[in-house]
């Protein structure tokens, strides 16, 4: 099982939480491949943790859809959810949608000068080329519009389906320009510069409308990893 090759934490004993996010992001980024075995006492040891918070986390990782657990037999890092990409993007889409809808009416001058340095730190990335950047840029400029819509079940449902859709969405931002999507960010900005709720949400329709269609064009292509 590859692993990255050491813990960058100092003098500090990682948390159940940090280890989900850790592994959740390994498996986003293919450090951990689908159909890749995967060993508790392998990662016990590399986060220097006993074995039962790691399986707790496997357990997480199990009810996230990231993984199989074969008891007595082996847990395996689940394929890419590509039979039905529509059962989450569209949810996701419709969420999103609202919450730029409420964040609009709410948003200081602050929040947007924030939305505006997040979709710079986007191009930023995206003029580099390197796909876990663009896709951490992506995501926190989404995030920043959850905040500011300030509706906590908008967020837990979003956070849900974000940990199915990054792994496509890495792939997607990994394999294709990105100049879509940062437009599709500066039209948003620019609706909450002028307090139009529905050019915002039009423009994070077309954001993930956008997304969606790419990653599907990829697998009837030539699959996706």
């Amino acid at each position: 099982m590859p692993l990255p090759n050491s813990l960058n934490e100092e003098n500090r004993q990682p948390t159940k939480a940090y280890i989900l996010e850790t592994m959740q992001h390994w498996i986003t980024v293919m450090q951990l491949r689908p159909g890749e075995k995967i060993s508790d006492t392998e990662i016990a040891e590399y986060f220097n943790v006993s074995r039962t918070p790691v399986r707790e986390v496997l357990k997480m990782l199990e009810q996230q859809k990231l993984i199989y657990i074969y008891p007595g037999r082996a847990t395996v890092v689940a394929d890419l959810a590509l039979d039905d990409i529509e059962s989450y993007y569209l949810p996701m889409q419709t969420l999103q949608c609202l919450a730029v809808r409420l964040a609009v009416n709410k948003a200081t001058s602050t929040d947007i000068a924030e939305l505006e340095a997040l979709n710079a730190q986007f191009g930023e990335a995206m003029n580099n080329g390197d796909a876990e950047s663009i896709l951490m840029a992506d995501r926190n400029f989404h995030d920043k519009i959850l905040e500011i819509a300030g509706n906590e079940y908008v967020d837990e449902f979003c956070s849900a389906l974000w940990v199915r859709i990054a792994r496509l969405d890495y792939m997607f931002f990994r394999d294709n320009t990105m100049g879509t999507s940062y437009n599709d960010h500066r039209l948003m900005i620019e609706s909450f510069h002028i307090k139009d709720p529905f050019g915002a949400e039009l423009a994070m329709k077309n954001n993930w409308n956008y997304s969606m269609l790419a990653v599907k064009a990829a697998v009837s292509r030539d699959g996706i990893i």
